[in-house]
């Protein structure tokens, strides 16, 4: 993450939110699987990771896309 604290759900725009959610729902997705302002965003903030040749949610982006 760029800084210590969580980011919380309402911080997301729904694309992005909805993005999250997806993947932390199959832990694993292709970079292509998302739209790229929202990759680049997560990515940014941390709460997705690029891994294994695709994309990965972090701890992190895992209890943002559960919050609410």
């Amino acid at each position: 993450m760029t800084d210590a604290r969580l980011i919380n759900p309402e911080e997301l725009n729904a694309a992005e939110l909805l993005s999250l959610r997806l993947l932390v729902g199959s832990s694993f997705m292709t970079f292509a699987a998302i739209p790229a302002a929202a990759r680049t965003r997560l990515l940014e903030l941390g709460l997705i990771q690029r891994g294994m040749g695709g994309l990965l949610p972090t701890p992190a982006g895992r209890i943002c896309a559960r919050l609410r």
